[in-house]
């Protein structure tokens, strides 16, 4: 075989890989949007909804809407007491539920003391126990101390909720900080307030955020807490209220656009925590990794 032989074999083998390339990449742009569209369906759905007139959304008969109705958005005035509950437990949460997660994961991560395995181990146990279980005694509890049918219920409730996972994943975090840090503020005289508030504190930033954002995405649109503990509409959280609008006879045939409006706007919030602050989340998720 001359030269020239082998020079157009050489092309030709070229021009084949780089078709089998091209092919193998159309097959992976053309699965990933079948994906996207697959979940993003619901999505696109109820924006679609949102947008039509009261007789579009009743027949049916067409997917896409003809019109822009944005005045269907107008819904989300009459729930605003019940969006002022929501980010009041939201906004008290979502600051001490991380607090208190790694102020309780800090002993475990950085100090010795006996049985703090045995104390770990308790914590992470009780992770195995389902909600549902915990919400009888905690009902009881709430009612002999007066609790029911107010908000501080869903402030106390979610600490029970999510904290050991919460601390686990503190005491993930905080191990991944060097102790050189501790040793060298001990020397300087700090104590161990000083050392935690000082400087371990501001370094978990990442990890605080992670537990914030999930956990004012769990609670903006919580559902089981409220209808058990809540009873007066006046202490309705949105999604609570949000049900018992929708859930009476024919609501869902004479409102549907309406709903939907009401449900791209509680669909926003967390969306938009979530897009503004995924460097933080995906760090967060990723903390189980960290050395």
């Amino acid at each position: 075989m001359n030269e020239r032989e082998m020079t157009i074999k050489k092309d030709d083998l070229s021009r084949s890989a780089r078709k089998r390339r091209t092919a193998t990449l159309a097959a992976k742009y053309a699965v990933a949007a079948l994906l996207c569209l697959f979940f993003c369906f619901p999505y696109l759905y109820m924006l679609n909804k949102s947008l039509m007139t009261v007789q579009q959304a009743a027949e049916g008969s067409s997917f896409w809407t003809r019109s822009f109705e944005l005045r269907n958005f107008g819904i989300v005035g009459q729930y605003l007491k019940n969006i002022g509950n929501t980010l009041q437990v939201v906004c008290i949460n979502g600051f001490f539920v991380p607090f208190t997660a790694l102020f309780c994961a800090f002993p475990i991560a950085r100090m010795r003391f006996a049985g703090k395995r045995i104390v770990f181990a308790v914590i992470m146990a009780t992770v195995m126990i389902p909600n549902t279980v915990l919400m009888v005694p905690t009902y009881i509890l709430f009612v002999k101390f007066g609790f029911v049918d107010k908000l501080v219920s869903q402030w106390i409730g979610s600490f029970w909720g999510g904290g050991a996972l919460n601390i686990f994943l503190a005491v993930q975090f905080m191990r991944s900080i060097p102790k050189e840090i501790d040793n060298a503020a001990k020397i300087d005289g700090a104590n161990w307030f000083q050392i935690y508030f000082g400087m371990i504190f501001p370094l978990c930033f990442n990890i605080f955020l992670y537990i914030c954002i999930s956990t004012v995405m769990g609670l903006w649109m919580d559902f089981q807490g409220p209808l058990i503990y809540l009873n007066s509409e006046e202490n309705f959280t949105v999604g609570l209220a949000f049900y018992y609008n929708f859930n009476s006879d024919g609501a869902l045939a004479e409102k549907t656009n309406e709903m939907m409006a009401m449900c791209v706007f509680v669909t926003v919030v967390p969306m938009a925590l979530f897009f503004a602050f995924q460097k933080q989340m995906i760090g967060g998720i990723q903390v189980g990794s960290l050395k």
